[in-house]
């Protein structure tokens, strides 16, 4: 199932960060989430997000990837919203630290060390029940037994799985013999959480990290001009194997394969052209309207 995270305009104006001036004295940023003047204002919601977002900082403070994993069960919004938290910090070089803070400046997350325990987070992946799941494995090919149809595959991770493949994909396996690969099936776990064996393999392809180029794409039958196109660099995170890419306007997506990000792309210029660009700026707040005219100049529909 695809998993596609929409940012709505309904949702940009309920839970709208709004900024204060800055504390004298410092750097301090007070901000506040929602506007009460706001006809989409719902207090109870706001609080929802805001003690949400409040335990998330917390766990990740305190490194407690099972608690991280409790509060956002899905892995590709998981490993999004960390990639969040790792672009608000300075670089490390900038002399600069972060620390976000609740109204009484206790502080939730940050510090000069807040970037490794984002990394520590991420580096522990997804815990996975004993037994079987069906995904994608990434890795390169060690050993071919042609008569068995049998391979082992060493994952990013340094550990090495058997699966057992059909004929079908057997062109596929040589012709990628020395590079990374993705293999989909049915992925067999120990008591370590460790995967041991991929079974009913169903899917063998090369592992394409070359930038996705966007010139255009579809929307409702209409073709959607981009100019200059957006260049999407695609990342791979070796520890738990998904693809991630950003480009202009934000954007933001995460996948486990090349073509499943190339739909998140597609679906995420979707959102965009729809809910901003084709939107009129009596319904968009200042800060959207700004994205909106930015699109504008971007996007545009050709004559049929």
């Amino acid at each position: 199932m695809k998993q596609r995270a929409r940012v709505s305009r309904e949702i940009e104006k309920t839970f709208a960060i709004i900024c204060q001036v800055p504390e004298n004295g410092g750097y301090a940023l007070p901000q506040e989430i929602g506007d009460p003047s706001d006809d989409f204002f719902n207090e109870d919601e706001i609080k929802s997000v805001a003690h949400k977002f409040r335990v998330l900082s917390e766990a990740i403070e305190a490194e407690d990837s099972a608690k991280v994993s409790q509060i956002v069960p899905d892995h590709i919004y998981r490993s999004a919203i960390l990639k969040r938290y790792k672009a608000a910090q300075p670089p490390k070089r900038s002399g600069l630290v972060l620390s976000i803070e609740d109204y009484r400046h206790n502080r939730l997350f940050g510090g000069k060390n807040a970037l490794d325990k984002i990394e520590r987070i991420e580096s522990s992946g997804k815990v996975h029940e004993f037994g079987e799941t069906p995904g994608y494995l990434t890795g390169t090919l060690v050993k071919m037994d042609f008569v068995q149809r049998s391979l082992s595959l060493k994952l990013l991770s340094g550990n090495t799985v058997q699966a057992v493949y059909q004929d079908d994909f057997e062109p596929t396996l040589l012709e990628n013999a020395r590079g990374l690969i993705q293999i989909h099936g049915n992925i067999q776990y120990n008591e370590k959480n460790d995967p041991t064996l991929i079974s009913d393999v169903d899917d063998v392809t090369e592992l394409d990290l070359s930038p996705i180029a966007i010139k255009q794409f579809e929307v409702a039958g209409s073709v959607i001009s981009v100019v200059p196109p957006l260049n999407f660099e695609i990342e791979l995170d070796e520890d738990s194997g998904m693809l991630s890419s950003s480009s202009d306007f934000e954007i933001l997506v995460c996948a486990e394969t090349r073509p499943a990000l190339e739909d998140e792309i597609d679906e995420a210029l979707r959102m965009l052209w729809l809910e901003y660009a084709q939107e009129n700026d009596d319904a968009l707040s200042p800060k959207a309207i700004e994205l909106a005219n930015n699109l504008r100049a971007r996007f545009s529909m050709d004559s049929e």
